[in-house]
């Protein structure tokens, strides 16, 4: 920098002699010839002087910031040497032509002379004023680099598995959405989350995106929280490179990380997030201008308020998983002898996809180089725990610690019991929550009440969010991976409370020796081929006993349960026994029995009354195809899962069924009934009614459901403060509501009742959330008294598919007073809506929508009583094709209230308002706001009144109406007009003139169109005759729906573009000449 001061001074002397002559020669009068050529040599030796002295400081300064690469140059400087750069050109040029013109001088007259004094002194004093730019600037050439965009990380290549390319493409894509401001990757402990933000760091399209990428690890492994607030912005500062100077406290670092980041385009990266952050408080500006973040979580409901995606990572397939496994092994040779290649597949597949247990386990097997080492390793990871296996062990640590991050006992020990499971088994919730609860796991006496199932259901949540638990097939179903549940039984060890015998998926044809049962808690035995049992373990300590999915296990010995007193859950399911044991009645303790799919036992003993503690009985699929009728005597009995079926030599559809209905009545504590219809031609509704009549006597009934091969009917389901019933036909809901504890319909806050609908269809009515009290009846004929009683009371009503009525009349208007919502859809039958009667019928009715109805001519018939429909605010008319007149004379008036109006696919209809609906009134449906017309191919006019008044309407929508040609709206009456939707087609057959002239005088042009027209002084239209009218409609062919209001706006882009050329073209020309 020495260098440069130095000849900035010796340059400046030389300069400065020259600079006398410019001076003189600056200020000297104008004169009428060119001046001595002596004296503009002079002036031209200046010049190149100065030019020269700027020339060399330039070339000074540029060495300097070659020599400092750890430095950045200033903008100050960028913008000195480009100013400089270019007036070194315009002196050469200029010096170039004086001596060419020099050289060709006339003896006489030399033209040019005066023209380049001028300009060299011009030139010369932008050149000084440089050259004391550049000894302003000298100390500020240099400046500290900015961080760079993304620091690249070390990280494994994901493209070969498609289990971890398939969210970071996912990723990508959501960091292109403007709505998708915040990402969480979720998913269990080392499945690849923070592999796949590593490549999302280190990937092209993240760098060309954002102004900087920030990773910041949010926790220490091991560890239950996120580092400190502090801790956090610390590595902001560090990673932006922010000088602190002296000490700060944490506010005043997060406001000068706002103010560093405020404006830039982050990528904010938080890896392994283990509670909620604030942002704020760190300093991270909010990320409105393209910012986003994206988290790494095992927790899945953390973070949620910054997050608008979630994506979930999950397992590698086995092929993937073996892909892995070879790349970390890295010895093509090692595995190409085929005893270890079947070896290393066996170990990849014990690592169950789970990628960093891969990498963990096939680091540790590359130094084996034998066939005995690879069998030796293969067995001490199947014997682990019991037998050390090296690399398994930080795996352990890793989920360990996610099963200590669960604090409640309570979450821990639900956790551990679902170890009980086989391997790979998709966990039925209902039947998980059963044994919790029986297991007084809940903190419920192990009585399983609705608020320990609700516990219940919020532990299900947890262990889902911390990933313990998957989701299974099914909502109603989890699964534990493999590995998560070795895990869980190694823990299971320690814990005093579990004493687990666990030995499930085995192939086991011989029960583990009768010693290892003593002193056992719970022993699972299932999915294995057992076909015997011990004649009387001392299992004085057992509560659960899984014998479940061991076909060949016929038969349970004798005295199998004499010293199981404490047993709480038996399950036996899918078994082949043929009986059970006498000692079955010493379980007093039993709770839980599940009997499903045992095909070979046909009945139960009759001492099973001897279960007094029974809760839940699951019978369904097995060779019991009644209610056994000793089951009465079962005092405490909630939950009943039953067969409905006839004996195989009894398939007659038209033989009379016996079923021990009245059972069900004597439950007095059942609160669940499901029955398993496997003789679905001798279902009939009959058999529905006398059920559905016993079940109605119980007070604490909870759910009825009928089981078929192919769905799951929810006849009856009371949840919190609603009724839910599904019945074929209403005399069987009357016979529900009268005959139990719900039979003053009146008091019952809120329902849904659907009758003769298929499959419990869910409702259609638009809105469905806003009724309290709904119902839909659907495939009936004729008129049905008993569902009058419950339309008295209903706010939402559907009526489908009735065969005969021919208006709503005949299935009693009367009694729907209450009635807020109603669609009626695919009567074939029903020609009017509301017939002529003596009072006024649906006076609270607000939203009325009618679909397909092929007879229907109009909506009343004849005059309505004052009071009728003066609620109505919403009309849908759908696909009714003989329909050719909306508002019968004298109904309009009393619409007074519709807002919403939406007619499609009535072919018949050529008008939506006659002259004589409006009788001379010219305010009719004075607050519709929405007209939608669709589908119409005879509707030619709205209204042919020209005078009627629009006051409240905004928008309307017009699609496949092709002669409707005439709008009844303009800026005098329809002020609030703010959109029409229409297909470009039938824009462009809109007949121009005064009516298609006034459309547009109240549209509001968009932005780009008001900034177009400004500089051809037109009206955004681009004719410039200030009419708004695009005389020549653009026509790209592409039939896209256009919106009047910006229709204009799009036109005559091409021609635009060249007036803009030609007007600045103008410009230039004028310029030129006046100089």
């Amino acid at each position: 920098m020495a260098e440069t001061i130095a000849i900035v001074g010796a340059v400046s002397g030389a300069v400065g002699a020259a600079a006398g002559v410019v001076q003189a020669a600056s200020q000297a009068k104008p004169i009428f010839w060119d001046p001595p050529m002596d004296e503009v040599e002079e002036i031209h030796d200046a010049l190149n002087a100065a030019v020269r002295a700027l020339s060399s400081i330039r070339k000074d300064f540029m060495n300097e910031v070659e020599r400092n690469k750890m430095k950045a140059p200033s903008e100050t400087y960028m913008e000195w040497i480009n100013r400089a750069v270019e007036i070194e050109k315009q002196v050469k040029f200029s010096v170039d032509e004086y001596g060419k013109h020099s050289k060709e001088e006339s003896s006489f007259w030399f033209p040019s002379s005066s023209y380049f004094k001028e300009e060299m002194i011009k030139m010369y004093k932008k050149v000084t004023n440089l050259l004391n730019e550049g000894n302003q600037i000298r100390d500020k050439i240099l400046v500290d680099q900015p961080p760079e965009t993304v620091l690249k990380r070390r990280g494994p290549d994901i493209n070969k598995f498609e289990t971890l390319r398939k969210p970071l493409e996912q990723i990508l894509d959501l960091l292109e959405k403007d709505n998708v401001k915040g990402i969480r990757i979720h998913g269990t402990v080392g499945i690849g989350k923070t592999t796949i933000m590593l490549n999302l760091n280190n990937h092209e399209q993240v760098a060309k995106k954002f102004d900087i990428v920030i990773w910041l690890t949010v926790s220490k492994e091991g560890s239950k929280k996120n580092l400190s607030r502090e801790h956090l912005q610390q590595a902001i500062v560090q990673r932006m490179e922010i000088k602190m100077e002296g000490a700060s406290n944490a506010d005043k670092v997060a406001r000068r990380i706002f103010k560093e980041l405020k404006g830039k385009k982050y990528l904010l990266l938080l890896d392994d997030v283990k509670e909620d952050l604030n942002l704020n408080e760190i300093g991270i500006p909010e990320s409105n201008n393209g910012c986003k973040i994206v988290l790494t979580t095992r927790l899945r409901q953390v973070c949620s308020s910054m997050v608008d995606r979630v994506i979930k990572v999950t397992y590698l397939s086995l092929d993937e998983a073996w892909k892995m496994f070879q790349d970390v092994l890295g010895s093509p040779k090692l595995i190409a002898n085929q005893k270890i290649r079947k070896l290393a597949w066996r170990v990849c597949k014990e690592c169950s996809g789970l990628p960093l247990l891969i990498e963990k386990v096939a680091n540790t097997f590359r130094l084996k180089n034998t066939e005995y080492l690879w069998s030796d390793g293969l067995d001490s990871w199947r014997m682990w725990p019991e037998k050390e296996c090296q690399g398994i062990r930080e795996m352990y640590k890793l989920l360990k610690f996610c099963y200590d991050d669960l604090d409640d006992d309570t979450y821990k020990k639900c956790f551990l019991y679902g170890a009980l499971y086989p391997e790979d088994s998709d966990i039925n919730t209902d039947y998980l929550l059963e044994c919790w609860a029986a297991e007084d796991l809940l903190g419920n006496d192990d009585c399983a009440t609705k608020e320990s199932i609700m516990i219940g259901h919020l532990i299900l949540s947890r262990l889902k969010n911390v990933s313990l638990l998957e989701e299974g097939k099914n909502d109603n179903r989890v699964t534990m991976h493999k590995f998560i549940r070795q895990v869980a039984l190694y823990i299971s060890e320690d814990e005093p409370d579990c004493k687990y015998l666990v030995k499930t998926s085995k192939a086991l044809r011989r029960p583990p020796d009768e010693k290892s049962w003593s002193e056992k808690k719970r022993i699972s035995l299932g999915d294995n081929k057992l076909d015997w049992l011990p004649d009387s373990p001392n299992c004085s300590l057992l509560s659960s006993l899984f014998l479940q999915k061991n076909s060949a296990l016929d038969m349970i010995p004798a005295l199998f349960f004499e010293h199981m007193k404490n047993l709480r859950v038996l399950d036996l399911s899918d078994t082949g026994i043929k009986l059970l044991p006498s000692s079955l009645s010493i379980l007093i303790r039993l709770k839980i029995l599940y009997l499903n799919n045992c095909k070979h036992l046909v009945e139960l003993p009759s001492d099973i009354i001897e279960l007094v503690h029974l809760e839940a009985l699951d019978i369904q699929g097995s060779g019991v195809d009644n209610i056994p009728p000793h089951i009465e005597k079962l005092i405490c009995l909630k939950r009943l899962r039953a067969s409905f079926a006839t004996k195989s030599g009894n398939e007659n559809a038209s033989q009379e069924v016996h079923f021990n209905y009245n059972i069900i009545s004597k439950l007095s504590k059942l609160e669940e009934l499901v029955i398993d219809v496997k003789s679905p031609e001798q279902w009939s509704i009959a058999v529905v009614e006398n059920i559905i009549k016993e079940v109605a006597a119980l007070q604490e009934l909870k759910s009825l459901k009928f089981s078929f091969s192919d769905k799951v009917v929810d006849v009856i389901e009371v949840a919190p403060m609603t009724l839910r019933i599904s019945v074929p036909k209403a005399t069987i809901l009357l016979s529900f509501i009268e005959s139990s504890s719900w039979k003053d319909v009146q008091s019952i806050s809120s329902f849904e009742f659907y009758i003769g609908c298929q499959n419990s269809e869910p409702p259609q009515i638009p809105d469905f959330f806003r009724y309290d009290k709904y119902v839909k009846y659907s495939n009936s004929v004729g008129s049905n008294s008993p569902i009058l009683r419950v339309l008295a009371e209903a706010d939402g009503f559907e009526l489908v598919n009735h065969k005969d009525i021919k208006q709503l009349s005949d299935l009693g208007i009367a009694s729907m007073n209450k009635v807020q919502g109603c669609l009626i859809e695919s009567c074939d039958e029903i020609e009017t809506i509301v017939d002529a009667v003596d009072s006024a019928v649906l006076p609270n009715l607000e939203h009325l929508y009618i679909k397909n109805l092929p007879k229907l001519e109009s909506i009343c018939k004849g005059p309505m009583q004052p009071g009728s429909l003066t609620k109505l605010t919403t009309l849908h008319l759908t696909s009714c094709q003989m329909m050719v007149k909306i508002f019968p004379p004298g109904v309009i008036q009393q619409l007074n209230e519709i807002q919403y109006l939406k007619i499609e696919k009535c072919q018949e209809i050529e008008e939506i308002i006659a002259e004589s609906d409006a009788a001379g009134n010219l305010n009719v449906l004075p607050k519709l706001k929405e007209l939608i017309l669709l589908d119409m191919k005879k509707l030619s006019g709205v209204c042919t009144i020209e005078s009627l008044e629009w006051g409240s309407l905004e928008k309307v929508e017009i699609f496949k109406c092709p002669v409707l040609l005439v709008l009844p709206f303009n800026k005098d009456n329809a002020a609030k007009l703010e959109t029409i939707e229409a297909e470009k087609q039938w824009w462009e057959a809109f007949p121009c003139g005064e009516v298609k002239e006034r459309l547009r005088k109240f549209c509001t042009l968009s932005p780009t169109g008001m900034e177009l027209s400004s500089y051809f002084g037109c009206d955004g239209d681009g004719d410039g005759d200030g009419d708004g009218d695009d005389d020549d409609d653009d026509d790209d062919g592409d039939g896209d729906v256009v919106v009047v209001e910006c229709l204009f706006c799009m036109h005559n882009k091409t021609d635009q573009l060249a007036m803009y050329v030609i007007f600045y073209l103008a410009h230039f020309f004028v310029f030129c000449f006046s100089r």
